[in-house]
C-alpha cells in the first residue's frame, strides 16, 4: 500500500503534507506542533494543555468559543484537539468542499487567537477539575505514576496535564510567549488528507496566506533530555475495588530500529485475546479482566510494560506470573509466535487507513518528529524482514530483572 505524498515548506519554513484519498469524499485537515509537555520547566507544567483548550476560546474572525464551534457545526464537521508530552494537535474533519473554511478555522486559532484573560480563568479551573476527575480513576492513575517512575528525573516523567497550582497560576501572557517560542516555522506541520484539490498549488497558496502571521524558522529541538529514573517499586495507596498495576523496563525511541523487533515481541506477550499474558493471567487462572503488554516510543527514550487490573487478594500472584512471562520471552519466544505477531500487526495496519483521519496521524505523527516520511508499504517490509534472533537480541538486552519498575495503585496489601 503507497500513498502519493507530497511534502513541502511555505515561505516561513511551516511543513506542509498533503496525502489524496481515492474513493473518499471526506478530508482531514491536522494542525501538529512539536511541542509538549517535556518542554515545559516545573513552574509552567501543563500550559502546553492549557494553551490547546485556550484557542478554542475565539479568533480574529470568530470572535467566541461559539462563533468557532457553531462555524464547525454548520458544515457537520467533526473537531478536537489534542495534548501529549511530545505534540500538540488540532484537526477537523468535514466533506471535501468545506476545506477553505476549515483552513481558515484551523489557520486562525494558530495564528491569531485572542486567548481572553476572563476565559482563561473560568477554563484553568475547568482543568482543575479535569486533574481531579484524573486522580479519581486508578487505572489511568497507575499509567502516570509508572510514567512518573520510569522517566524520573526527566520532563519526560510529568504529567500531561500539570498539576494544580501550575495550571492556576497561567497567565494570558506566559501562553503567548509559550505559543512565540513554539508554534513557528517547521515546528509546525499541516497535514491535509483525503479529498484535496487536483491542483495543489491553490491548496498551498491559501495555506501561504492563512499561515503568513506565523514566525520563521526550522524545526526545533526538544529543550529537554529524555532520562530514566531508578528501578524501583512504588504503591500509591488509593481506597479501591481492584489493585492496578504496570510492570516494566526502559525500552527503545522511535527513531531506534529495534523498535519492530520489539514491538513483535510485546504483541506476543500482550497483543491480544491469544497472547501469553491473556492465557497466563486471564484464561488460566481468572486474575484480571484485563491484562495486556504496551509500548512506549518517544524520540529519544521508551519502555516496554505489562498492565492490569486484578482482585485485591490476587495482585501477588499476578505480579508473580506477569514477571515470569515478561523475563522469560527473550528466550522462549517461537517462530510460531512471531509469525503470529507479524499477522497480527500487518493485518492491524490497514484498519488505521481506512480514513482521512487515519491516514493523517499515520504520516502526521512521525514526519512532525522525524521529519521522515514513511510509508505502509515500507513498514510492512521493514516488519517482514524482523527475525527471530533480533527480537530474542533485543529482548535479552532490555529485560532484565533488575531494569524492572513497578507502579501498583490500590488498597495497601496486608
Amino acid at each position: 500500500m503507497k500513498f502519493d505524498v507530497n511534502y513541502t515548506k511555505l515561505t516561513n519554513g511551516v511543513r506542509v503534507l498533503a496525502i489524496p484519498m481515492a474513493g473518499v469524499e471526506s478530508v482531514t485537515m491536522m494542525i501538529l506542533v512539536k511541542t509538549g509537555s517535556r518542554n515545559e520547566t516545573g513552574k509552567q507544567a501543563g500550559i502546553s494543555h492549557v494553551l490547546e483548550h485556550m484557542l478554542f476560546k475565539g479568533t480574529k474572525s470568530f470572535p467566541t468559543p461559539m462563533a468557532i464551534s457553531t462555524a464547525i457545526d454548520s458544515i457537520g464537521a467533526e473537531n478536537n484537539a489534542f495534548t501529549g508530552k511530545e505534540y500538540t494537535g488540532y484537526y477537523i474533519t468535514s466533506a471535501a468542499k468545506h476545506l477553505p473554511l476549515t483552513t481558515k478555522i484551523l489557520a486562525e486559532m494558530v495564528t491569531v487567537p485572542s486567548l481572553p484573560q476572563e476565559d482563561l480563568t473560568r477554563e484553568r479551573e475547568v482543568i482543575v477539575q479535569e486533574i481531579a476527575m484524573y486522580e479519581d480513576e486508578p487505572r489511568e492513575r497507575a499509567v502516570e505514576e509508572f510514567e512518573n517512575l520510569i522517566y524520573d528525573g526527566s520532563s519526560m516523567g510529568r504529567l500531561i496535564i500539570g498539576d494544580k497550582e501550575t495550571v492556576r497560576a497561567t497567565t494570558s501572557q506566559a501562553l503567548r510567549t509559550y505559543m512565540h517560542e513554539w508554534y513557528r516555522g517547521g515546528n509546525v506541520l499541516v497535514v491535509i488528507a483525503g479529498k484535496i484539490p487536483s491542483d495543489r498549488r491553490e491548496m498551498l497558496v491559501e495555506l501561504e496566506n492563512k499561515l503568513s502571521g506565523m514566525g520563521k524558522g526550522g524545526m526545533l529541538t526538544y529543550n529537554q533530555s529524555g532520562k530514566y529514573g531508578k528501578p524501583q517499586t512504588k504503591h500509591v495507596r488509593r481506597k479501591t475495588e481492584q489493585a492496578h498495576f504496570l510492570m516494566g523496563v526502559p525500552g527503545v525511541s522511535l527513531i531506534d530500529p529495534r523498535r519492530y523487533a520489539l514491538q513483535l515481541g510485546q504483541i506476543v506477550l500482550g497483543g491480544g485475546m491469544s497472547s501469553r499474558l491473556f492465557n497466563e493471567i486471564r484464561e488460566k487462572r481468572g486474575l484480571a479482566y484485563y491484562v495486556r503488554a504496551e509500548m512506549d516510543t518517544a524520540y529519544d527514550v521508551g519502555y516496554l510494560a505489562v498492565r492490569a487490573g486484578v482482585a485485591l487478594g490476587k495482585l501477588e500472584e499476578a505480579l508473580r506470573v506477569s514477571k515470569e512471562e515478561l523475563l522469560k520471552l527473550g528466550s522462549t519466544i517461537t517462530q510460531t509466535e512471531l509469525r503470529k505477531a507479524k499477522e497480527y500487526v500487518l493485518g492491524h495496519l490497514p484498519l488505521t487507513l481506512e480514513d482521512s483521519m487515519g491516514v493523517a496521524q499515520f504520516f502526521g505523527m512521525r514526519a512532525l518528529i522525524t521529519d521522515e516520511i514513511r510509508q505502509p508499504e515500507e513498514v510492512e517490509r521493514i516488519v517482514r524482514g524482523v527475525t527471530l534472533d533480533e527480537v530474542k537480541q533485543v529482548l535479552t538486552e532490555l529485560v532484565k530483572e533488575e531494569e524492572i519498575r513497578t507502579v501498583i495503585v490500590g488498597p495497601r496489601a496486608k
